[in-house]
C-alpha cells in the first residue's frame, strides 16, 4: 500500500523558478516567455549537482544574456518566489503523515534548499530528504532513483513517486517505481485515493 511516498519539491510543494519571470520581465524589459529558458541548461545542471555555486551560476546567466542586473537582485527575486506554497498541498501532506513515510527527492541547489528550509517549517514532516547536490545526480538519470532506494533499503513497489515533470515520472517508472504526475492538489488527492483503494483491494485478495 505504498508505505513510502516520494515527493518532488518545486512546483509540487512550493514554487521553484517558475514565477520569477513575472518580476524579471518588468525589471529587465524582456518578454516573460524568454526568461525561464535562460535559467535552464548545463549551468543549472552543474548548480544542481553541486559542482558550481549559486553566485557562479547567476553571474554566468547575467553575462550570457547581457542582463542589466546583478547577482544580489536575482537572488532576492528567486528567494521571494520560494515563499509561495502550492495551494492545498500542505493539508495533503499533513493528512498522510500518520500512515506513510514521506520522502523528499529534489533536483535543487544547496544554497536554495538552505533558504527554503528556513522559511518552510512544514518540510520537517519528511522522514528523509534527498537532493541532487548530495546525490551528485539528477532525476533524469535512473541511477538517482536507485541511489534513493538503496539508501532506504526498500523495493520500488513499496514507493509512490509524485512529480510534476513528465520526464522524471518516466525515469522513475523505468526502474519500477509507481508514479503520479502532479497537476494540482485536487487531482493528486483524487489519484492518491484511487491508488490506495486499489492497493488495499489487492492486499486482501
Amino acid at each position: 500500500m505504498f508505505p513510502y511516498l516520494i515527493f518532488d519539491l518545486s512546483e509540487v510543494l512550493i514554487a521553484g523558478l517558475v514565477g520569477v519571470e513575472k518580476v524579471l520581465s518588468f525589471e529587465l524589459s524582456v518578454p516573460e516567455d524568454e526568461i525561464l529558458p535562460c535559467f535552464s541548461g548545463g549551468w543549472l545542471d552543474r548548480l544542481f549537482i553541486g559542482s558550481i555555486s549559486e553566485d557562479t551560476y547567476l553571474r554566468q546567466i547575467i553575462a550570457q544574456e547581457g542582463w542589466h542586473t546583478d547577482v544580489a537582485k536575482l537572488k532576492a527575486v528567486i528567494r521571494r518566489n520560494f515563499h509561495h506554497q502550492v495551494e492545498g498541498m500542505i493539508d495533503i501532506l499533513m493528512g498522510l503523515t500518520g500512515s506513510h513515510s514521506l520522502i523528499l527527492l529534489s533536483d535543487h541547489a544547496r544554497e536554495w534548499v538552505a533558504y527554503i528550509r528556513s522559511i518552510h517549517p512544514f518540510l520537517r514532516v519528511f522522514k528523509r530528504a534527498f537532493f541532487s547536490y548530495n546525490l551528485r545526480s539528477l532525476k533524469r538519470d535512473p541511477a538517482t532513483f536507485s541511489l534513493v532506494l538503496d539508501a532506504m533499503s526498500v523495493s520500488p513497489d513499496k514507493c509512490l513517486f509524485i512529480d510534476d515533470n513528465p520526464e522524471n515520472v518516466l525515469v522513475a517508472e523505468s526502474v519500477g517505481i509507481p508514479c503520479i504526475r502532479f497537476v494540482n492538489a485536487e487531482q493528486l488527492a483524487a489519484e492518491l485515493d484511487g491508488r490506495f483503494a486499489l492497493a488495499e483491494r489487492e492486499h486482501h485478495r
